[in-house]
Protein backbone atom coordinates (compact mmCIF):
# COMPACT_ATOMS: atom_id res chain seq x y z
CA UNK A 1 0.00 0.00 0.00
CA UNK A 2 1.35 3.35 -1.05
CA UNK A 3 1.91 5.63 1.90
CA UNK A 4 -0.04 8.94 1.90
CA UNK A 5 1.80 11.93 0.54
CA UNK A 6 1.35 15.06 2.63
CA UNK A 7 0.23 18.25 0.89
CA UNK A 8 3.08 20.57 0.27
CA UNK A 9 2.50 24.33 -0.15
CA UNK A 10 5.42 26.32 -1.39
CA UNK A 11 5.31 29.97 -0.47
CA UNK A 12 7.46 32.63 -1.94
CA UNK A 13 9.24 34.41 0.94
CA UNK A 14 8.62 37.73 -0.81
CA UNK A 15 4.83 37.09 -0.88
CA UNK A 16 4.81 36.34 2.85
CA UNK A 17 6.75 39.47 3.59
CA UNK A 18 4.43 41.56 1.39
CA UNK A 19 1.31 40.18 3.11
CA UNK A 20 2.78 40.88 6.51
CA UNK A 21 3.64 44.48 5.72
CA UNK A 22 0.74 45.44 3.42
CA UNK A 23 -0.10 49.07 4.13
CA UNK A 24 -3.62 50.40 4.74
CA UNK A 25 -4.77 53.54 2.92
CA UNK A 26 -5.25 56.47 5.27
CA UNK A 27 -7.23 58.24 2.53
CA UNK A 28 -9.71 55.36 2.47
CA UNK A 29 -10.26 55.67 6.22
CA UNK A 30 -10.65 59.46 5.93
CA UNK A 31 -13.16 58.95 3.09
CA UNK A 32 -15.21 56.59 5.24
CA UNK A 33 -15.23 59.01 8.18
CA UNK A 34 -16.35 61.87 5.94
CA UNK A 35 -18.97 59.63 4.36
CA UNK A 36 -20.44 58.78 7.76
CA UNK A 37 -20.38 62.42 8.87
CA UNK A 38 -21.94 63.48 5.57
CA UNK A 39 -25.37 62.73 7.06
CA UNK A 40 -24.97 66.00 8.98
CA UNK A 41 -25.35 67.81 5.64
CA UNK A 42 -29.09 67.17 5.98
CA UNK A 43 -29.11 69.43 9.03
CA UNK A 44 -27.37 72.57 7.76
CA UNK A 45 -26.24 73.69 4.27
CA UNK A 46 -22.99 74.88 5.86
CA UNK A 47 -22.11 71.20 6.31
CA UNK A 48 -22.44 70.35 2.62
CA UNK A 49 -18.65 70.47 2.54
CA UNK A 50 -18.56 67.08 4.32
CA UNK A 51 -19.98 64.98 1.45
CA UNK A 52 -17.90 66.99 -1.03
CA UNK A 53 -14.75 66.19 0.95
CA UNK A 54 -15.79 62.55 1.37
CA UNK A 55 -16.36 62.09 -2.35
CA UNK A 56 -13.01 63.70 -3.19
CA UNK A 57 -11.13 61.60 -0.61
CA UNK A 58 -12.84 58.40 -1.76
CA UNK A 59 -11.94 59.05 -5.38
CA UNK A 60 -8.32 59.88 -4.48
CA UNK A 61 -8.07 56.78 -2.27
CA UNK A 62 -9.32 54.47 -5.04
CA UNK A 63 -6.85 55.93 -7.53
CA UNK A 64 -3.95 55.55 -5.13
CA UNK A 65 -4.91 51.99 -4.15
CA UNK A 66 -5.21 51.00 -7.80
CA UNK A 67 -1.83 52.51 -8.58
CA UNK A 68 -0.06 50.85 -5.64
CA UNK A 69 -1.94 47.53 -5.58
CA UNK A 70 -1.28 45.09 -3.97
CA UNK A 71 0.98 47.00 -1.60
CA UNK A 72 -1.91 49.21 -0.47
CA UNK A 73 -5.30 48.04 0.88
CA UNK A 74 -8.59 49.72 1.83
CA UNK A 75 -10.55 49.59 -1.43
CA UNK A 76 -13.82 48.53 0.24
CA UNK A 77 -13.71 51.37 2.77
CA UNK A 78 -12.88 53.87 0.05
CA UNK A 79 -15.86 52.72 -2.02
CA UNK A 80 -18.17 52.86 1.01
CA UNK A 81 -17.04 56.38 1.89
CA UNK A 82 -17.44 57.49 -1.73
CA UNK A 83 -20.96 56.06 -2.09
CA UNK A 84 -22.16 57.51 1.23
CA UNK A 85 -20.79 60.93 0.34
CA UNK A 86 -22.42 60.91 -3.10
CA UNK A 87 -25.77 59.87 -1.61
CA UNK A 88 -25.80 62.72 0.89
CA UNK A 89 -24.33 65.14 -1.65
CA UNK A 90 -27.51 64.62 -3.69
CA UNK A 91 -29.95 64.21 -0.78
CA UNK A 92 -28.97 67.34 1.17
CA UNK A 93 -29.53 69.95 -1.59
CA UNK A 94 -32.68 68.12 -2.70
CA UNK A 95 -34.12 68.24 0.81
CA UNK A 96 -33.16 71.92 1.11
CA UNK A 97 -34.83 72.85 -2.17
CA UNK A 98 -38.00 70.89 -1.39
CA UNK A 99 -38.24 72.52 2.03
CA UNK A 100 -37.79 76.02 0.60
CA UNK A 101 -40.46 75.34 -2.03
CA UNK A 102 -42.82 74.05 0.67
CA UNK A 103 -42.27 77.14 2.85
CA UNK A 104 -42.89 79.48 -0.08
CA UNK A 105 -46.09 77.62 -0.99
CA UNK A 106 -47.31 77.88 2.61
CA UNK A 107 -46.50 81.60 2.64
CA UNK A 108 -48.54 82.20 -0.51
CA UNK A 109 -51.49 80.28 0.90
CA UNK A 110 -51.33 82.27 4.13
CA UNK A 111 -51.05 85.61 2.27
CA UNK A 112 -54.04 84.67 0.11
CA UNK A 113 -56.12 84.22 3.26
CA UNK A 114 -54.84 87.56 4.60
CA UNK A 115 -55.84 89.46 1.45
CA UNK A 116 -59.13 87.57 1.29
CA UNK A 117 -60.20 88.97 4.64
CA UNK A 118 -59.27 92.51 3.56
CA UNK A 119 -61.19 92.05 0.31
CA UNK A 120 -64.25 90.98 2.31
CA UNK A 121 -63.97 94.05 4.54
CA UNK A 122 -63.00 92.06 7.62
CA UNK A 123 -59.87 93.82 8.92
CA UNK A 124 -60.42 92.37 12.40
CA UNK A 125 -59.67 88.91 11.00
CA UNK A 126 -56.75 90.10 8.87
CA UNK A 127 -55.32 91.73 11.99
CA UNK A 128 -55.60 88.40 13.80
CA UNK A 129 -53.22 86.98 11.18
CA UNK A 130 -50.68 89.60 12.24
CA UNK A 131 -50.66 88.12 15.74
CA UNK A 132 -48.62 85.15 16.87
CA UNK A 133 -50.59 81.90 16.39
CA UNK A 134 -50.70 81.38 20.17
CA UNK A 135 -52.52 84.74 20.63
CA UNK A 136 -54.95 84.27 17.76
CA UNK A 137 -58.68 83.76 18.30
CA UNK A 138 -60.83 81.38 16.21
CA UNK A 139 -61.45 83.29 13.01
CA UNK A 140 -64.96 81.89 12.56
CA UNK A 141 -66.25 83.37 15.80
CA UNK A 142 -66.96 87.04 15.00
CA UNK A 143 -68.65 87.69 18.33
CA UNK A 144 -65.63 86.45 20.27
CA UNK A 145 -63.24 88.50 18.14
CA UNK A 146 -65.16 91.76 18.56
CA UNK A 147 -65.61 91.07 22.26
CA UNK A 148 -61.88 90.55 22.52
CA UNK A 149 -61.19 93.98 21.00
CA UNK A 150 -63.81 95.68 23.16
CA UNK A 151 -62.30 94.29 26.36
CA UNK A 152 -58.65 94.74 25.43
CA UNK A 153 -57.62 98.36 24.98
CA UNK A 154 -54.13 97.52 23.75
CA UNK A 155 -55.41 95.20 21.04
CA UNK A 156 -58.18 97.65 20.12
CA UNK A 157 -55.55 100.34 19.59
CA UNK A 158 -53.52 97.86 17.55
CA UNK A 159 -56.51 97.20 15.29
CA UNK A 160 -57.11 100.92 14.84
CA UNK A 161 -53.48 101.44 13.87
CA UNK A 162 -53.69 98.49 11.50
CA UNK A 163 -56.77 99.86 9.73
CA UNK A 164 -55.06 103.24 9.47
CA UNK A 165 -51.92 101.76 7.91
CA UNK A 166 -51.73 103.34 4.40
CA UNK A 167 -51.65 100.14 2.37
CA UNK A 168 -54.33 98.44 4.47
CA UNK A 169 -56.50 101.55 4.24
CA UNK A 170 -56.14 101.56 0.45
CA UNK A 171 -56.92 97.85 0.13
CA UNK A 172 -60.05 98.27 2.22
CA UNK A 173 -61.17 101.32 0.25
CA UNK A 174 -60.71 99.59 -3.11
CA UNK A 175 -61.65 96.08 -2.04
CA UNK A 176 -64.56 95.82 -4.49
CA UNK A 177 -62.50 96.49 -7.61
CA UNK A 178 -58.94 95.63 -6.55
CA UNK A 179 -57.35 92.34 -7.63
CA UNK A 180 -54.33 91.15 -5.65
CA UNK A 181 -51.94 88.78 -7.47
CA UNK A 182 -48.73 87.11 -6.35
CA UNK A 183 -45.75 88.59 -8.19
CA UNK A 184 -42.55 87.06 -6.77
CA UNK A 185 -40.71 85.96 -3.66
CA UNK A 186 -38.24 88.67 -2.68
CA UNK A 187 -36.41 86.97 0.15
CA UNK A 188 -36.41 83.80 2.21
CA UNK A 189 -34.16 82.99 5.13
CA UNK A 190 -33.97 80.82 8.20
CA UNK A 191 -34.24 82.56 11.55
CA UNK A 192 -32.92 81.33 14.85
CA UNK A 193 -35.28 78.99 16.67
CA UNK A 194 -36.63 76.90 13.75
CA UNK A 195 -38.32 79.88 12.16
CA UNK A 196 -38.41 81.09 8.56
CA UNK A 197 -38.90 84.58 7.24
CA UNK A 198 -40.44 84.99 3.78
CA UNK A 199 -40.91 88.28 1.96
CA UNK A 200 -43.22 88.19 -1.04
CA UNK A 201 -44.33 90.81 -3.51
CA UNK A 202 -47.90 91.23 -4.70
CA UNK A 203 -49.38 93.31 -7.50
CA UNK A 204 -52.61 95.19 -6.78
CA UNK A 205 -54.60 96.14 -9.87
CA UNK A 206 -57.70 98.32 -9.79
CA UNK A 207 -59.70 100.50 -12.16
CA UNK A 208 -59.94 104.26 -11.71
CA UNK A 209 -61.57 106.61 -14.17
CA UNK A 210 -61.85 103.86 -16.76
CA UNK A 211 -58.13 103.20 -16.56
CA UNK A 212 -56.38 100.23 -14.98
CA UNK A 213 -53.70 101.05 -12.45
CA UNK A 214 -51.28 98.79 -10.60
CA UNK A 215 -49.11 99.21 -7.54
CA UNK A 216 -46.91 96.70 -5.73
CA UNK A 217 -46.76 95.79 -2.06
CA UNK A 218 -44.36 93.63 -0.06
CA UNK A 219 -45.54 91.35 2.72
CA UNK A 220 -43.18 89.84 5.29
CA UNK A 221 -44.36 86.65 6.97
CA UNK A 222 -42.86 84.52 9.71
CA UNK A 223 -43.18 80.76 10.00
CA UNK A 224 -42.59 78.98 13.28
CA UNK A 225 -42.96 75.42 14.51
CA UNK A 226 -45.69 75.12 17.12
CA UNK A 227 -45.62 72.75 20.13
CA UNK A 228 -47.81 70.26 18.24
CA UNK A 229 -45.16 70.25 15.44
CA UNK A 230 -47.42 72.04 12.96
CA UNK A 231 -46.45 75.24 11.15
CA UNK A 232 -47.81 78.56 12.41
CA UNK A 233 -47.65 81.74 10.31
CA UNK A 234 -48.17 85.41 11.01
CA UNK A 235 -47.73 88.64 9.06
CA UNK A 236 -44.89 90.65 10.50
CA UNK A 237 -46.22 93.92 11.95
CA UNK A 238 -47.34 96.45 10.98
CA UNK A 239 -48.46 95.08 7.62
CA UNK A 240 -47.89 95.33 3.86
CA UNK A 241 -45.39 97.90 2.60
CA UNK A 242 -45.83 99.93 -0.56
CA UNK A 243 -43.02 99.40 -3.08
CA UNK A 244 -41.58 102.81 -3.88
CA UNK A 245 -38.38 101.64 -5.58
CA UNK A 246 -39.60 100.91 -9.12
CA UNK A 247 -36.18 99.70 -10.20
CA UNK A 248 -36.60 96.62 -7.98
CA UNK A 249 -39.64 95.47 -10.00
CA UNK A 250 -38.69 93.04 -12.72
Amino acid sequence: MRPGVPDVHITDPQDSELAAYRAFSGLALAALVCGLLAALALVDPLLWALPVAGAALGWMALRRIKKQWPALSGRSLAWLGLVLSLVFLVAAPTQWLVYRWQVRAEAREFADMYFKYLAKGEPQKAFQLALAPQQRLPLRDDAQIWGFFRNNQKMRQGLENFVGWPVVKTLLAKRHEAIVRFYETIDQEGVEGDRDMVKQRYAVTYEEGGEKKTFFIDVRMMRQVLPDHTAGWFVVSPGPELVTDKSSIR
